[in-house]
């Protein structure tokens, strides 16, 4: 665990606790940073996307993800020994009421959509993980691309957001498909693996999940690269608060953008140590004493990243050295050091073919 050691982690079913949110007449309600220092730990609440219950979406469990964004805002409010609670939910509503009751004080990831965006009294951050609609096969089928499934049966989870996109998708392509939709997990499963339906439909994050648990018993299978559908997750907090909302998004952000500048657990200190060593250097040192600007900016070397926000000016160092940057938790938790082996696809850095590119820090 490393920098993560002193962090300590709770995790309970429904909502664990509720944090009574009261005025006093007109008087302005308290700040959740405020907040959440005096209660010494941050809540997350986790969508853990049961099939019985999630009918809107069918991420998989992203809960090693999602626990990392929320140490990552933990350390930069609460610093190296920050505690995070983990509250699971079986879907994305009962996550949602649990944030707009209080129950806790930020979602790591909700779908972002026009539903889950208005009239829900939350603010989204800009996406931190995108997923989509996407196809397993067999891994001997001999199938490389999704076209290749036309006349085909694909099976899915009936009355899912899943059903429609898959539809959509071949409507478009003016391709046709057998559509074998089920009620239960497991029986979608059995008749993949059984050869009775040529790929399994459902979101990438879910079929990594999927195929996974597939090769532990004996039946090798894998993500094609097509992405049927846009399918972005954000970070979720209440309406209301700005201070909080922007500490929020911009850990995100500090996150992406270590990354484009490489900026990881291993060097960080390395780079705050330049970064000081720049500030001390005093007029006329030259340019091998005054790093990379926009690294100086994360890294408080202005002194405007924490003022800005209410937080300490070295907070991004604190959190990269304790969750390590947006790639390393990528790698870590969902793609290729995790179990899931999950394709960075359109979550890679805009410079690299993907979308995932940093606000300016300026």
């Amino acid at each position: 665990m490393g920098g993560l050691a002193a962090l300590a982690l709770t995790a309970t079913c429904g909502p664990a606790f509720a944090i009574g949110v009261t005025t006093a007449g007109r008087a302005a309600p308290e700040s959740t940073l405020k907040r959440v220092r005096a209660a010494g730990v941050l809540a997350c609440g986790i969508d853990q996307e049961v099939p019985e219950y999630s009918t809107s979406d069918e991420h998989g469990s992203r809960e090693a993800f999602d626990a990392d964004l929320c140490r990552a805002v933990a350390v930069a409010v609460l610093g190296e020994r920050a505690r995070i609670r983990l509250v699971n939910y079986p879907d994305d509503r009962s996550s949602m009421a649990g944030l707009q009751s209080g129950a806790v004080e930020m979602l790591p990831t909700l779908t972002d959509d026009f539903t889950h965006a208005v009239g829900t009294k939350l603010q989204l951050s800009a996406p931190v993980l995108w997923d989509g609609v996407g196809l397993l096969v067999q891994a001997g089928s001999g199938v490389t691309e999704a076209r290749q499934l036309s006349g085909k049966k694909i099976c899915f989870i009936a009355e899912t957001s899943t059903e429609e996109s898959l539809r959509a998708w071949f409507d478009r392509e003016h391709l046709d498909y057998v559509p074998f939709p089920f009620q239960e997990e497991g029986e979608m499963e059995a008749a993949f693996a059984t050869g009775n339906c040529a790929a399994l439909a459902g979101d990438r994050t879910h079929l990594a999940a999927t195929g996974e648990l597939m090769g532990q018993h004996g039946h090798a299978a894998r993500l094609l690269t097509a992405v049927l559908s846009k399918d972005p997750l954000a970070t979720a907090v209440r309406q209301g608060d700005p201070q909080w909302a922007a500490i929020v998004a911009w850990v995100m952000e500090a996150l992406v953008q270590a990354e484009e500048s490489g900026v990881t657990r291993a060097n960080v200190a390395a780079w705050h140590a330049e970064v000081s060593g720049a500030e001390g250097a005093g007029p006329g040192a030259g340019s091998a004493a005054a790093p990379d600007p926009l690294v100086r900016f994360l890294l408080g070397g202005s002194r405007q990243i924490g003022a800005g926000l209410g937080l300490e000016n070295d907070w991004v160092d604190r959190v990269i050295a304790a969750t390590g940057n947006y790639g390393e938790i990528y790698t870590r938790d969902l793609g290729s050091g995790s179990a899931l082996k999950l394709p960075r696809g359109e979550n890679r850095l805009y410079g690299e073919g993907g979308v995932m590119v940093a606000l300016p820090l300026k």
